[in-house]
């Protein structure tokens, strides 16, 4: 009975793996393990459909590659592991190289590049004007105590979306370009600013002033690399989140109480919008007394149609305020 229990487990999860799998459009997809010597300097692509290769990586003629998958069967590509590149899982032509060493993998399938199992994350969102109060000789703030009417002044602004546990960072990034990220040398990381639609990348220097200091490659690098997905696909889902909570009470309660102090029992108030436990998924971080962010714990499928709601809603309990924090003032553009 024990062995049928574990057979029909068994058979249940392959069959959930079987829909994810297929249920993506962009999906045809067979595990497998190999090796590819590369007999041709073939692109080492990103995306098939696209044909994007983002750093114009090349196969190395002679060298190995671990091969862990194919796009069909009988294949025209194989998912090959690039160490030290970003997605460090690149599609190469089938007559790039040799196959050797062929099994096929059904008990433990491979999740391709571009398609997010449930996960935990955590949406950072900044009020500008608290931060600029530290950092008033970065670009982006003296930019907005030039023109005190801009986006920031009266909106949360976008600082990160970070995949959860802490410490989920860095997915396939070079040393060196760890140590660029760490020694806060932003301007010398990959720049993705290509790699954005013009829509996304006009409106993600709108909603994250801190552009202007690259902090959009930084929060790449570290966590949108762990993201399983595009910087497209990280930035324009972060915005349509980022989206949500400035078209919601939320962002009224504070841009209607600009100068004085707001509390923590009304935020949470507001939130509830969202789902009526909202404001146990959400830390507030006041510094000083000023409203510094805001921490939204989220869990599940993102994409830029995800109900933040259900995301909140079904998210982890966020680390608790302080009891002796009981009101943050908002603070206004000096």
């Amino acid at each position: 009975m024990i062995k049928s229990l574990k057979n029909i487990f068994a058979s249940v999860i392959a069959l959930v793996f079987s829909f994810i799998l297929c249920s993506h459009s962009a999906l045809a997809f067979t595990p497998l393990e190999g090796q590819l010597t590369a007999s041709v300097t073939c692109p080492a692509l990103a995306s098939i459909k696209k044909g994007t290769n983002p750093d114009n990586l090349r196969l190395q003629v002679g060298q190995t590659y671990t091969v862990v998958g194919q796009n069909k069967t009988p294949a025209t590509h194989y998912l090959i592991e690039i160490p030290d590149t970003t997605p460090s899982q690149r599609w190469v032509s089938t007559k790039c190289g040799n196959l050797a060493s062929i099994s096929n993998v059904s008990t433990s399938p491979v999740i391709p590049p571009g398609v997010k199992i449930a996960q935990d994350y955590l949406l950072a969102i900044s009020w500008q004007p608290a931060f600029c109060e530290t950092k008033p000789a970065k670009t982006e703030c003296k930019t907005l105590a030039g023109d005190p009417k801009r986006f920031e002044a009266t909106n949360f602004a976008l600082h990160g979306l970070w995949p959860q546990p802490k410490g989920n960072d860095y997915c396939g990034v070079s040393k060196s370009d760890i140590d660029f990220d760490k020694a806060k040398n932003w301007g010398s990381l990959p720049a993705i600013e290509g790699e954005l639609t013009p829509a996304t990348w006009a409106k993600l220097q709108i909603v994250m002033p801190g552009t202007a200091s690259n902090l959009h490659r930084h929060e790449w690098i570290k966590h949108g690399t762990c993201y399983k997905g595009t910087p497209e696909e990280y930035y324009s889902e972060s915005i349509a989140l980022l989206d949500a909570v400035n078209s919601s009470p939320v962002q009224d309660l504070v841009a209607e109480n600009i100068g004085d102090p707001v509390t923590i029992n009304a935020i949470d108030k507001a939130l509830s919008v969202f789902s009526s436990n909202a404001g146990e998924k959400v830390e507030v971080k006041c510094n000083d007394s000023l409203l510094g962010e805001l921490w939204i714990n989220l869990r599940g499928n993102i994409t830029p149609t995800s109900s933040i709601s259900d995301l909140i809603a079904n998210s982890l309990n966020a680390k608790s305020e302080p009891k002796s924090l009981k009101s943050c003032v908002i603070d206004d553009v000096d």
